[in-house]
């Protein structure tokens, strides 16, 4: 018998009732069924296998819709450019980018890919740090989830409180959703040059971004040989300038996945 049809048992009689999409609603074959004479033996079957056969249909599209979720974030994250840092640091004589930064410059890309993003405050944890759950949906049909956990930022530079508990409450789910956003679609962040493509391709780092690496390696806990070996240059000196932003970016996010595990 054919896999997508069942017989039907009409007293002595067989017939065969075929299984395909877009057939009537199943109620109304069910009473079309016991109408017809069949026994409940072959209604029982038949609602099994009208089951069996919907069960595969879904997991053929959950796979589907996982393939394209992945498909389309390799593409998304190659597209997405090195943000540019707009923000002056005077505690630390640092530029940064911040969350209007990033949103503006790298979400119209990961919108163009048909993801979606939200972040969504989830109380606190043991230590007192703020949980923040994060969700990335795409237009195939497949998420993932998850929720990051995030120190509250409610005192300067020297440990004395600066801010109301409203204002540290905003400033760490703002910082929350920005380093969060740059892990989950492996966004870098780098200096502005004014829109001109730089002029020296194969330029090495300078010796303070030198520095600035060597002191990530040494809190992610590993040496400088095992990273040149995993950066695929012979020395940290020969790190392209134009490939400072990825590296210091991925340090960066093992560092803080590696605090997220302990």
């Amino acid at each position: 018998m054919n896999a997508n049809a069942l017989e039907i048992q009409h007293g002595s009689e067989t017939q065969i009732a075929p299984m395909h999409d877009g057939q009537e609603d199943l109620t109304d074959k069910v009473f079309s069924l016991i109408q017809g004479g069949a026994d409940m033996n072959s209604v029982k079957e038949f609602m099994a296998m009208k089951e069996r056969m919907e069960d595969r249909a879904r997991e053929a599209a959950e796979r589907q819709a996982k393939k394209d979720y992945f498909k389309a974030m390799s593409a998304c994250q190659k597209e997405i450019p090195v943000v540019t840092k707009t923000q002056r640091n005077d505690h630390t004589k640092s530029n940064y980018a911040d969350l209007a930064a990033i949103e503006e410059q790298a979400m119209p890309v990961i919108h163009s890919h048909g993801f979606a993003v939200s972040f969504q405050p989830d109380g606190y944890n043991d230590k007192g740090e703020l949980r923040i759950r994060w969700e990335i949906s795409h237009e195939g049909g497949h998420s993932r989830d998850g929720v990051g956990e995030i120190p509250v930022d409610g005192a300067g530079s020297q440990g004395k409180v600066n801010k109301t508990g409203t204002q540290a409450f905003g400033s760490t789910a703002t910082y929350g959703r920005r380093y969060l956003l740059c892990m989950l679609f492996n966004i870098s962040t780098g200096d502005d040059r004014d829109g001109n493509v730089p002029n020296d391709a194969g330029a090495t780092i300078t010796p303070e971004q030198r520095n600035d690496l060597q002191d990530l390696i040494e809190q992610l806990g590993w040496d400088v040989p095992g990273f040149c070996e995993w950066a695929k240059i012979g020395a940290l000196t020969e790190l392209e300038s134009r490939l400072y932003p990825k590296a210091r970016q991925s340090l960066e996010t093992k560092i803080r996945m590696r605090g997220v595990a302990q």
